[in-house]
């Protein structure tokens, strides 16, 4: 039986009608695109990688660095890559977006991007996820093993209050003036007793905040003293290492007396963190959890100090050995997690169970002796206290109202990239 195409051939060769032109030869690189569309289907886009990505962070990592990674893995730079199959993602295109952020002068978000990318592809890389990302599935995807930041710069940035990144001390002036304010009743209680345990144990911010009421205990061979024992999370390196032991600070008389009060109040209303959260992160969420580790920052910015909770440590390290000229040894027990023992070592790995703190009191009690004269001596030049928190508060709005132009400024510029993102979709599917 005669069909369409028959017809249409019969009345062609009868002259009926027109022969249609010959279509046009399809475009190699359109069909190669559209190949890759399709194979491209069953696997991970960039958003969802990411989303997979930051709950597995979250389940096998601490709450704080999943928030980091969250932060860094929505920087705006990485707006490039939505919509983009992971799979497709090259080393040259992450190297690039680095690039643009190392140049752009934030050198060290460049380093802390590229630090939180490698271990995403090194995650998805692993057999049992790569059948989901299809990286690695019939040869396709990147390693991202050497993604890394340019060098430094020669020349030490210079930040707007004059400090030089990861070079700033914290004066004695600074220290007596952070613990004056925090005993001054000025702050509220709980950032204040943070304020002084941060100044005083020389910790970093994140085991102050973190410090759990059971990790508080009496000192029973020293009347009087207490002992505060961190476990191993609170170090960088301690999962690596599956270390598990703990690092023990005494607790001169004066503090433990001001910690006290508050372990029974926690007790008493069964909260598992010695400074709990004070307020929710956004509107509508639970107030659970502990005190956030920027609240210290903040505090620090409010009352009017240049030093930051590390410019605290490096005040510790270093008026105790100049100033109260104590041995660095001495000083590394308490600053330092593994107590300034290298960590592959036999000994202490495997055959020494003790926390030392008999040479850590020493230590702790001249150490606090002398922050306690240099709180006396700010303490005397504060105005009155009305007026001193009359100050504060005026820094902390002043600081909040540019936090809030910055913030804006960061979501408009990410609406402008999601916007151009999805105006090149758009083309793209159009041209195919």
């Amino acid at each position: 039986m005669p069909n369409d195409a028959f017809l249409e051939r019969e009345f062609i060769r009868l002259g009926k009608v027109t022969a249609r032109p010959a279509p046009p030869p399809r475009d190699p690189a359109l069909v190669a695109e559209r190949e890759r569309s399709i194979a491209d289907l069953p696997f991970w886009s960039w958003e969802t990688a990411r989303a997979e990505y930051l709950a597995e962070v979250k389940r096998t990592l601490r709450e704080a660095t999943w928030r980091d990674y969250s932060a860094k893995l929505g920087a705006p730079e990485l707006a490039v890559l939505a919509g983009k199959p992971v799979r497709r993602v090259s080393l040259e295109d992450l190297a690039g977006v680095v690039y643009d952020v190392h140049r752009s002068g934030r050198e060290t978000h460049a380093v802390n991007l590229a630090s939180a990318l490698r271990p995403m592809w090194r995650w998805m890389w692993q057999p049992h996820i790569r059948t989901r990302s299809g990286i690695g599935i019939e040869g396709v995807g990147a390693d991202m093993a050497k993604l890394a930041a340019p060098p430094k710069s020669a020349a030490r940035k210079v930040r707007s209050n004059g400090k030089i990144a990861g070079r700033y001390v914290a004066t004695a002036g600074e220290i007596g003036t952070v613990l004056g304010v925090a005993r001054s009743g000025i702050l509220d209680p709980t950032v204040s007793l943070a304020l002084e345990l941060l100044v005083l144990t020389a910790q970093r911010r994140r085991p102050v905040v973190d410090a759990r009421v059971e990790d508080f205990v009496p000192w029973m061979e020293e009347p009087g003293w207490g002992v505060w024992s961190m476990g191993p999370a609170h170090r960088k390196t301690a999962d690596k290492r599956d270390d598990q032991s703990r690092h023990a600070l005494p607790l001169p008389p004066a503090l433990w007396q001001r910690i006290a009060p508050q372990l029974r109040a926690c007790t008493e209303a069964g909260r598992e963190h010695l400074f709990p959260q004070i307020r929710a992160w956004k509107l509508g969420d639970a107030v659970s959890g502990h005190m956030n580790e920027a609240a210290l920052n903040h505090r620090l910015l409010d009352i009017g100090v240049k030093a930051s909770p590390h410019d605290l440590r490096r005040g510790f390290s270093t008026h105790a050995q100049k100033t109260l000229r104590l041995p660095r040894d001495s000083v590394k027990l308490v600053m330092d997690h593994n107590e300034g023992i290298a960590a592959d070592d036999v000994l202490e790995g495997h055959y020494t169970v003790g926390d030392r703190l008999d040479l850590k009191a020493p230590v702790m009690e001249r150490w606090l002796a002398w922050c306690d004269e240099q709180a006396a001596a700010a303490a005397a030049g504060f105005p009155p206290l009305p007026e001193l928190a009359a100050e504060i508060s005026a820094r902390r709005r002043a600081r909040e109202k540019e936090g809030k132009a910055k913030s804006a400024a960061k979501a408009a510029a990410k609406k402008a990239a999601d916007e151009d993102a999805a105006t090149a979709e758009d083309d793209k599917a159009l041209a195919a």
